[in-house]
């Protein structure tokens, strides 16, 4: 709500009472009937025009007035300044008064919000390009949001931090990404992920620091096609290994049990022969617990 509209209201309002209460007379009245009845008969000019008077004055008055909102920097910028107004920029707060004309306000948000980019292209060492689509938090740093503003003046003025952050912010972080990994290869970047992005923020933060808070940033990169299907193929190849290496085992086994079981098959047909010509019980003994080892 602006001054200028208070002001009209405030106007409007006393006018009101003026003519409830016939204090405020703008209309000329006739002399009374014999009733005492009296016709309104012209307009009174003087008190009309002191009230359009009053009201161009508020119309046009210099002065307005900014709440600045709590978790906002308050920035009052003097248009009339040096370079636009970007050498005079006056950090605010509470309630501030000033004029419309030669002067403007600008809040800066100070919460931390959370970006999410569409999917981009990086390429690494060698040429591998990788889809990314990185996502993190930010903030304005509070010392420092009039020097961001003054830098950033007119992107900011176009659409806020909205405008930044899809514009000079997302060319920092992309940029930030993409020279990070041309310094390694493919393979560095997947088998040392939380170190790339650790170099990440670090880059981040020589670029864009002064200004700005980053914090969780995520690359989500993930691997080209044809890297894709190479780890899926070895990953596909090591499992049918490890399958054909338990087969093999079984079979082994397998084929070890096989062999004791004709071991003892053999014994047994020789201590049956054997018993068969001597007759005696201790061949009987030997051949019980011939059989008693097969099972075992």
């Amino acid at each position: 709500m602006s001054l200028t509209f208070l002001l009209l209201v405030m106007i409007a309002v006393l006018v009101t009472i003026g003519i409830i209460t016939k204090k405020l007379n703008i209309l000329k009245l006739s002399a009374p009937d014999k009733n005492g009845n009296q016709k309104p008969v012209g307009i009174q000019w003087k008190p009309v025009t002191f009230i359009l008077l009053t009201v161009l004055a508020a119309l046009f008055q210099p002065m307005n007035y900014e709440v600045i909102s709590v978790g906002h920097k308050g920035l009052l910028i003097n248009l009339l300044g040096d370079k636009r107004g970007a050498s005079n920029t006056e950090e605010v707060s509470g309630v501030v008064f000033y004029n419309k004309y030669t002067q403007e306000i600008q809040e800066v948000p100070l919460d931390q919000r959370h970006i999410e980019y569409p999917e981009s292209i990086i390429v690494a060492k060698g040429g591998f390009p990788c889809p990314i689509k990185p996502s993190f938090n930010y903030s304005v740093k509070e010392s420092t949001a009039s020097d961001m503003f003054t830098n950033l003046r007119s992107t900011y003025k176009k659409g806020g931090l909205e405008a930044i952050q899809e514009g000079w912010l997302n060319n920092a972080i992309i940029g930030a990404i993409n020279d990070v990994a041309n310094r390694h290869s493919i393979d560095y970047l997947f088998n040392n992920r939380e170190t790339y992005e650790a170099e990440i923020l670090s880059e981040v933060n020589k670029r864009i620091g002064k200004w700005f808070l980053v914090s969780q940033l995520k690359t989500n990169i993930q691997p080209p096609k044809a890297i894709r299907q190479s780890i899926e193929d070895k990953a596909t190849a090591d499992a049918d290994a490890i399958k054909a290496e338990a087969q093999a085992r079984v079979a082994q086994a397998d084929a070890q049990r096989k062999i004791q079981l004709a071991k003892g098959d053999s014994a047994s047909m020789v201590i049956s022969g054997k018993c068969g010509i001597s007759g005696s019980t201790i061949c009987d003994k030997n051949l019980s617990q011939n059989r008693l080892s097969m099972n075992q």
